[in-house]
């Protein structure tokens, strides 16, 4: 399978997409000499043979890559498309909350799925990611023996604190439905704003490296072990649950979390065979978390 490299421009978004964004002038990314710029073509050689990234695209500068894969997924773009940028400006988790990092230091990539099983098995996408995340900062260096872990729904943490986000989103445009899948990877950050230097940390921190590392290698890594759990949405999905339990930051934890608006107080007590949150509420209940929202430890940040 021959790759497609695009090596792109800060985008414009023309007319004919279904969605349109404001054209901000067109600036350079400073990136600092040490850091390792993003290579199109060492991506797409070292994914030949995969469905993931049989065209990879690199951008300068975007509002958001997975607004911007949206509109090439409306615009019929394949199955497996992937689009990095060195900066975002306009980058996005759940509830619309901002995703921000430094031009050049991180992984921020969003990736066009079609996947070919029933649409009620694409909420598990999430699940691959989280541990497709895992497995390369695991990889990276295995002397190092780092241990991510995920806090369901959609984030991984390092040394408890976040590393990690995903979002998965379900469009439909040029005649057929489609995901978004979008992970932001704190990669060689050193440095975080007050209110989140005690939440956020990057895989370099973790590693006390004292030089950048390098993202092509973990983008590689990710992209890899994502091509291959999306293989799985099917009679293999139970040892990927397994193998996410392993991993889970939360369970055993007492949480607060909201659901529909109202608050749910209890013990995260295992996930289920589909991967959702089952909860042990303070009145002896158990509830099934399908998806919530502030899920939070007590006594612990977020």
């Amino acid at each position: 399978m021959i790759g497609r490299v695009a090596l792109m421009p800060p985008a414009r978004f023309g007319s004919w997409f279904l969605f349109h964004h404001p054209i901000q002038p067109s600036r350079p990314v400073s990136l600092a000499p040490e850091y390792t710029a993003l290579q199109p073509r060492r991506l797409t050689t070292a994914l030949a043979g995969h469905a993931l990234g049989t065209e990879v695209q690199v951008h300068e500068t975007l509002p958001s890559t997975s607004d911007h894969v949206r509109d090439l997924g409306s615009a019929g773009y394949p199955h497996g498309l992937v689009v990095l940028a060195e900066e975002q400006t306009a980058g996005r988790g759940r509830r619309e909350n901002r995703w921000s990092s430094p031009p050049g230091q991180d992984l921020l990539l969003s990736v066009l799925l079609r996947p070919e099983v029933k649409m009620d098995l694409w909420p598990r996408t999430t699940t691959f990611a989280a541990l497709a995340i895992c497995r390369a900062i695991e990889s990276f260096n295995p002397q190092l023996n780092l241990q991510p872990a995920i806090k369901w729904p959609n984030d991984v943490y390092l040394n408890d604190r976040k590393v990690a986000g995903i979002l998965a989103e379900t469009f439909t445009g040029g005649g057929s439905a489609y995901m978004v899948l979008g992970i932001g990877l704190n990669v060689n950050t050193t440095t975080y704003p007050p209110e989140l230097s005690q939440q956020a940390t990057s895989i370099r921190l973790a590693t006390g490296s004292s030089t950048p590392l390098d993202r092509n290698t973990i983008a590689i890594s990710l992209l890899k072990h994502l091509d291959h759990l999306l293989s799985r949405y099917d009679e293999h999905y139970p040892q990927v649950v397994d193998e996410v339990r392993q991993r889970s930051w939360l369970l055993g934890k007492k949480l607060t979390a909201m659901v529909d608006g109202t608050e749910v107080r209890g013990v995260a007590a295992t996930l289920n065979a589909e991967g959702h949150l089952v909860v042990q509420r303070e009145d002896g209940s158990v509830m099934t978390l399908t998806s919530a929202e502030q899920v939070r430890p007590v006594g612990l940040g977020s």
